[in-house]
């Protein structure tokens, strides 16, 4: 969240299942835009709030919680003291990203994993078929997306290339 490097630092920053485990995921964000040079690209996986199965402790509706409830689930199963998470819908990870442009990747990985090596991600047809009917049919409710976060000199406009 306070990077010791100048203004327009980097072509590339690596962000991967991050925002959620920081006190301040605006203030990372905003550090990851000061170092991208004008043109450089974020790769940004992010988990989905409204993730049916929360993705770090494998429960239902855990990030779905106000932080009181989930907090007080973990302790009652025993798996922790507290929830630490702060997940973001899509709503609030397109607020957190601005003003990058943003292209997502996920639906494209979805087709062909294979290519992209994620084979691991989506073993079996049922699992890809599946996978793939929750990204079009209910994109707000997928569990995680891999976006490519682009730095430019005016605040990014909807395009074609954006799932909005």
């Amino acid at each position: 969240m306070d990077l010791p490097f100048p203004e327009n630092s980097f072509d590339v920053v690596i962000c991967s299942q991050v925002y959620e485990h920081v006190p301040n995921a605006a203030r990372m964000m905003a550090e990851v835009h000061r170092v991208l040079r004008t043109g450089g690209a974020c790769y940004f996986a992010a988990t989905n709030r409204w993730s049916l199965i929360e993705q770090h402790y494998h429960l239902p509706f855990l990030s779905w919680l106000p932080i009181p409830l989930a907090s007080a689930y973990l302790r009652a199963l025993g798996r922790s003291d507290a929830y630490y998470e702060r997940h973001l819908g899509v709503p609030g990870l397109r607020k957190l990203t601005q003003p990058m442009r943003i292209e997502d990747w996920t639906g494209r990985i979805l087709a062909h994993p294979e290519r992209y090596g994620a084979e691991y991600m989506f073993p079996t047809r049922a699992k890809r078929l599946v996978s793939k009917l929750v990204y079009d049919w209910a994109y707000y409710l997928f569990p995680g997306f891999i976006w490519l976060l682009w730095k430019q000199d005016v605040p990014a406009a909807d395009g074609p290339g954006n799932k909005r």
